[in-house]
């Protein structure tokens, strides 16, 4: 490539020297706004006004919170929805963008709290933490490139000091160094109430009085500071980093964008180009690499799944024989049946359905509940009341459940995704596959028999909207409402139940001077009237099976398999290659093992891709996965669980509690050994999240 002086000069100066040669040069307007929003910022966190906002999301939804930015002005936010959009930033090439992120803002409210709550203050900010999409606002992409690493920068001190440290003093000494350097690049002179921070310049001899001071001193310094220079030579520094990795690239051409945008400096392309390679190399004065592509959009996702029903047409559009078509099909899928997986699992799960919903249907009181009917979670050796043991297998066909056990067998582990390892419980597994639909039905069931008849019941069915509001949400999103009227209609049907009854958890009888006395504790209360609310769930339930059912399971795969198309191709206009394996199954597990039993390869072909390495099958789980936890418990020697927690404070009963949760996690460290090939280390079991008092540690 031709020289590039603007670019090389730039690299090798210092923030004051960056900023003159980009004055120089013309080059500094472009970055006019930004930096007095930034500045902007800077001023409002430093005179205690608290910068963001976080309101958590809904209660069981990943990355739903929100952060908004109180501070910024009309003008700052037209700029930021201007130059911070996070489609706009993909579609100028910055698919390196995480859709989701965790936002710790906690540094652009610190200076507030330390003014107005200083003995709690990095107490209360720790707690500023939200998760969030980060394509919710432009507020998130403007924290998450350029406010959140300027904050950090100025209040390092602090947080460093509060977090301590477990270093030698010369490792200390290095890290204080460093930030004094960040700090001195910002044009922060190293004052003593600065430095007083640092490994053995008296921290350690202030009380807690005195660190308080310190940090309200150490702000008022910040604050006689011009907030523009801070937030000017904050951008050089940041950029100058950016430009000297690419330098460094830079031997006979200029670098493609995927060898120098590594995770710490895609925030700076973002936050000062608004994701923009070219733009970037723009303001350099540099070519774009002749091999340089820039991808705006991502290619249209092609599913291949429903093979098998269209084999007869194409054999009759082609002239040749459908068992060849049929043939041809199993080839590509990589499986001996033109039947693909997705297929496989669409016809068991709309069969399993129909099986579920007549034992629903069925159910009357003096039936014991059908609370395990749904496997909605591992097992876990537990005392008390709870779901029935693998209900589903005295209650559905022996064929379903054995082709529930053979479809759901299998699942890779998205960090060791070479060897598909034995799911434990597969009827979990299909549950999850099935998602809101049997979370809801299911539950909205379960609720009408126990507020009929008892105990308790988790929600009353006033209750039932708000407490299955996430489920009704998703259902929704899918494009198969549930009908509001089945909750009206439960309302109005409570009105007919019969009065509370007690109901008694067990009871003692006696005779005393003569008289017969029995005595018994109350556990809850039962109501006549369960069939009652039964028939009308059930009949919502079967009207929105026959309305939605099969819209909504294609709904599930297509949504999951398009997600992982998606991760894909944007993972590809970002690196310029196919991701690895394991790299793909960071995304594609979750689809892997819904719908392909594990196979990767499967799931590949599915996206219309080719493989580049398939898994093995490993299995050494025999028998069901409930009885070997169960053998594992009596192997550490524990005596029956329910036996134990009569007296839950005692000493047995802590170490019971502890051989159950190792038990429980006995199937993990199977997988682990199935995936390696061998007994896994403690680090990879992850031992240090059990308790080993029982054995004398580790």
């Amino acid at each position: 490539m031709g020289e590039s002086p603007f670019a090389s000069a730039l690299a090798a100066a210092e923030p004051e020297q960056f900023l003159h040669l980009e004055r120089e040069a013309g080059r500094n307007a472009r970055f006019a706004e930004i930096d007095q929003m930034a500045a902007n910022v800077i001023s409002a966190a430093l005179a205690g006004h608290k910068v963001a906002t976080v309101v958590p999301g809904q209660r069981g939804v990943k990355n739903s919170d929100t952060l908004t930015l109180g501070t910024l002005s009309a003008r700052e936010r037209s700029v930021a929805a201007e130059a911070y959009m996070f489609s706009a930033q993909q579609e100028r090439g910055a698919w390196y963008l995480p859709e989701q992120a965790p936002l710790k803002a906690g540094t652009l409210n610190l200076p507030a709290y330390l003014r107005h709550h200083p003995w709690h203050a990095i107490t209360v900010a720790a707690e500023d933490t939200a998760r969030v999409h980060l394509s919710s606002s432009p507020d998130t992409l403007v924290a998450w490139s350029l406010f959140i690493p300027l904050l950090d920068d100025l209040m390092a001190p602090i947080t460093v000091r509060s977090a301590g440290s477990s270093k030698s003093g010369p490792e200390q000494e290095e890290s204080w160094a460093m930030i004094f350097g960040l700090y001195t690049a910002l044009g922060i002179a190293i004052t003593p109430q600065i430095e007083v921070f640092a490994h053995g310049k008296g921290w350690h001899r202030l009380d807690r009085a005195g660190q308080m001071r310190a940090r309200l001193a150490l702000l008022d310094e910040l604050r006689r500071i011009d907030p523009s220079q801070l937030a000017s030579r904050f951008r050089a520094a940041r950029m100058r980093a950016l430009i000297s990795a690419a330098m460094k690239k830079a031997r006979h051409e200029t670098p493609l964008a995927r060898k120098v945008l590594t995770k710490a400096f895609q925030p700076t392309l973002s936050a000062y180009f608004g994701g923009d390679w070219l733009a970037c190399l723009d303001y350099l004065e540099m070519p774009p690499n002749p091999g340089e592509e820039i991808v705006t959009t991502l290619p249209e996702t092609k599913l291949f799944v429903g093979g098998a029903a269209k084999a007869v047409t194409v054999a009759a559009q082609q002239g040749i024989d459908v068992s060849d078509v049929e043939a041809m099909l199993a080839a590509f899928l990589g499986q001996g049946s033109s039947v693909s997986p997705v297929e496989q699992r669409i016809d068991a799960l709309t069969r399993w359905w129909s099986q579920f919903d007549v034992v629903h249907a069925r159910q009357t009181p003096g039936m014991h509940p059908l609370w395990g009917l749904v496997e909605d979670t591992p097992y876990a050796i537990r005392a008390g009341f709870g779901p029935v043991r693998q209900l589903y297998r005295w209650l559905l066909s022996p064929d379903m459940v054995k082709e529930v056990d053979r479809l759901w067998d299998g699942v890779i582990l998205s960090r060791l995704p070479e060897t598909i390892v034995s799911e434990p419980y597969p009827h979990n597994l299909m549950a999850k596959t099935l998602g809101p639909a049997v979370s809801f039905w299911h539950g909205v069931a379960l609720t009408a028999w126990f507020v009929c008849e008892g105990p308790t019941s988790r929600t009353t069915l006033p209750g039932l909207r708000a407490y299955y509001h996430r489920h009704l949400t998703e259902l929704e999103q899918a494009g198969t409402p549930v009908h509001p009227s089945l909750f009206d209609e439960l309302e109005h049907a409570e009105r007919y139940l019969g009065p509370p009854q007690p109901v008694y958890s067990h009871s003692q009888e006696g005779t005393a001077h003569g008289v017969h006395m029995s005595m018994g504790m109350i556990a809850g209360e039962r109501r006549a009237g369960f069939e009652m609310l039964r028939d009308i769930v059930t009949r919502h339930r079967q009207g929105w099976s026959h309305r939605y059912l099969a819209e909504y399971l294609r709904h599930r795969w297509k949504n999951e398999l398009t997600d992982v198309a998606y991760e894909l191709n944007k993972s590809v206009a970002a690196r310029g290659k196919l991701p690895t394996f394991k790299q793909f199954a960071r995304f594609a597990a979750k689809a892997a093992n819904h719908w392909f039993n594990g196979d990767l390869a499967s799931l590949y072909a599915a996206i219309g891709e080719n493989a580049p390495a398939t898994s093995r099958r490993v299995d050494l789980l025999l028998g069901s996965a409930h009885d070997f936890v169960d053998a594992v418990y009596v192997a550490l020697g524990a005596p029956p669980y329910e036996e134990a927690m009569q007296n839950p404070g005692s000493p047995l009963a802590n170490v019971c509690r502890q051989k159950a949760k190792l038990a429980n996690a006995s199937v993990s460290y199977l997988q682990i050994a199935e995936a390696l090939g061998r007994a896994p280390e403690m680090t990879e079991f992850g031992a240090d999240r059990h308790e080993w008092e029982w054995a004398g540690g580790v």
